[in-house]
């Protein structure tokens, strides 16, 4: 039976846009909100900070849940559900990630509206998210 993983995950928003990662899986290029797993014995909030550090270069001042979405990785069928916490990130600017181990393409300010188009791939639990919450 595949894994079930829990993550936490940031939604960035500035001037009406929401800040989202392009991370290639495989062949596929798949947009996502910066942030990642859980490792074991870490502290959630630890591992938002973590993530979002990694991923974007980011200092991340987590503020309210947003909700939750979830979807199977196309690597090994791993089922990741995420947390999604409001974060606050002052005017930093997002950077692309120095570790060679994040497989992020590139970093893009969404608005609403150009997420939900058919042309973003995206998990559909996390388009419902943005549609819901922004």
């Amino acid at each position: 039976m595949p894994d079930v993983f829990p993550a936490m995950k940031a939604l960035i928003v500035r001037d009406g846009k929401f800040l989202a990662i392009e991370l290639e899986v495989g062949r596929k290029k798949v947009w996502d909100l910066p942030g990642g797993k859980v490792e074991h014995g870490e502290e959630p909030m630890q591992t938002l900070a973590r993530e979002v550090w990694e991923e974007v270069g980011m200092k991340a001042e987590p503020k309210d849940v947003v909700g939750v979405f979830h979807f199977m990785r196309l690597t090994d069928g791993t089922q990741v559900v995420n947390t999604v916490f409001r974060c606050d990130v002052g005017s930093q600017k997002p950077v692309l990630p120095h570790k060679e181990n994040e497989h992020i393409g590139q970093l893009r300010w969404f608005s609403k509206e150009e997420f939900l188009s058919d042309e973003i791939n995206a998990p559909k639990s996390l388009k419902e998210l943005v549609k819901n919450n922004l």
